[in-house]
């Protein structure tokens, strides 16, 4: 009876470490196995096995054998087929995603782009090279709104200049020069001074011209440079001014059919208000609706 217990438990511990089911294998003792190792000691006689602590504790006769809990991991098998094609990302839904996106600046190396709006519908795309530090902000004084002709006898003319900067303007040295076409010399000069703030419109009484073409100039008078300038109802492109001679046209010039009109009250105008694109037709309209001192409307007419 008790060879055939033994028999018996034998068998169950050879079926157990066979299958793997211990993975911590208990000797016949009940001492606790090695961990990654399961040792064990095969009978001469019937092949029993008994699972042991340790190797070296197999009898005299006995087998010893050992095998590892887990073998090393194997080589990676051959790639699947491509899962599933995944859904869209949202991409891009305004301008201003645009900002902080990877771009290459003039001078090669890693960069990010930088947006400034500077109207309703113009967008500046800069790109900025890593490390460079934002520009500095700073005053920007144009023309915006010119009103030369009026219904009738002339009266109330005036041009409006703005500051679409960042920063306040100090206008000393800052003045409107007037061109006749007609000799494109100047014919009048109007000194501004004081403050614009950033954003804000000046406005200055001057009886331009209703001539064609005629022009209007915004000059840095201490520096000899024009800050902006319109030519209106034909291009002026050597216009004598002090000692120098400017093109009062930026990019392609106004059309001359584009005018303000003796008809219906109105001006030119820049639409949107402030835009500056350096493109005279692209930047000004006539518009039925005069604004000095705020911000332009288009309302088309005449």
């Amino acid at each position: 009876m008790e060879i055939t217990r033994v028999r018996a438990l034998a068998a169950l511990l050879a079926a157990g470490a066979v299958a793997g089911i211990a993975g911590r294998a208990v000797a016949l003792g009940g001492a606790e196995a090695d961990a990654d190792v399961i040792h064990a000691c095969r009978h001469p006689n019937g092949g029993w096995v008994r699972v042991v602590t340790a190797e070296g504790s197999c009898r005299p006769r006995e087998q010893a054998l050992s095998w590892n809990v887990q073998g090393p991991k194997g080589d990676p098998g051959p790639e699947g087929p491509p899962g599933p094609k995944g859904d869209p990302g949202a991409g891009l839904t305004s301008l201003s995603d645009l900002e902080g996106v990877a771009c290459t600046p003039d001078g090669g190396g890693a960069g990010s782009v930088e947006l400034d709006f500077a109207g309703d519908d113009t967008v500046l795309f800069r790109c900025v090279a890593a490390g460079e530090p934002p520009p500095e902000p700073a005053s920007k004084l144009v023309l915006n709104e010119v009103d030369y002709d009026q219904p009738g006898t002339d009266a109330d003319a005036f041009v409006e200049i703005r500051n679409v900067g960042d920063v306040p303007a100090e206008l000393e040295d800052i003045a409107l020069v007037f061109v006749d076409g007609a000799d494109s010399a100047e014919y009048a000069r109007e000194e501004v001074s004081g403050t614009l703030e950033a954003g804000a419109h000046l406005v200055v009484a001057a009886d331009a011209q209703n001539g064609s073409p005629d022009g209007v100039a915004l000059l840095d008078a201490n520096a000899g440079t024009l800050l902006d300038a319109l030519s209106y109802e034909g291009a002026i492109t050597d216009a004598i001014i002090g000692p120098d001679t400017f093109s009062l046209v930026e990019g392609t010039a106004l059309p001359a059919s584009v005018a303000d009109s003796n008809a219906v009250d109105g001006s030119l105008s820049r639409i949107p208000d402030g835009r500056d694109t350096d493109d005279a037709s692209s930047d000004w309209a006539f518009t039925t609706s005069r604004t000095p001192g705020a911000a332009n409307v288009l309302t088309p007419g005449g």
